[in-house]
């Protein structure tokens, strides 16, 4: 069993969340925004990540964060901030993970990834070049918890 983030991959930029593209987003729809503002907005999203039992609705995330610095959450910005963008612009796997996991493969050791995570975390691992290698996946915004429950 293997975690996702921290443990297959890393976030560009230093974070998980938000997005790396976050703070140009916002910018974007409200160009008054302070650096300062946009601090206490990642600041917020984590309070509002802390407190939940599970993954939440990204646009709730979204709305939370943007409530706290004053920002309408137009459904404009709350796609912006959902877009699909090119997952390695965002992420990256650690350099060893490829390699690890074809040997484990090869050795038929069978894998799976229990994550706190959104519910494309598959598709994502496929954008990275890690499909193929998990039999099974427990996401906690598809079981609707978050570790350590024993549901995941």
């Amino acid at each position: 069993l293997l975690d996702s983030g921290g443990v297959l991959m890393q976030p560009i930029g230093g974070r998980w969340n938000p997005r790396a593209d976050f703070e140009p987003t916002v910018r974007t729809h409200a160009p008054h925004v302070t650096d300062a503002q946009l601090a206490e907005a990642v600041a917020q999203g984590e309070r509002f990540l802390t407190a939940t039992t599970s993954t939440p609705d990204r646009d709730d995330y979204h709305r939370a964060m943007l409530t706290a610095i004053g920002v309408t959450a137009t459904p404009e910005l709350l796609a912006e901030l959902v877009q699909d963008v090119p997952p390695t612009s965002i992420v990256e796997t650690f350099p060893d993970v490829i390699p690890t996991l074809s040997t484990l493969q090869a050795r038929g050791v069978p894998m799976a990834v229990v994550s706190d995570a959104w519910p494309d975390l598959p598709e994502l691992h496929a954008a990275l070049g890690l499909d193929g290698f998990f039999d099974a996946y427990a996401i906690s915004a598809v079981l609707g918890c978050n570790k350590p429950e024993p549901r995941m």
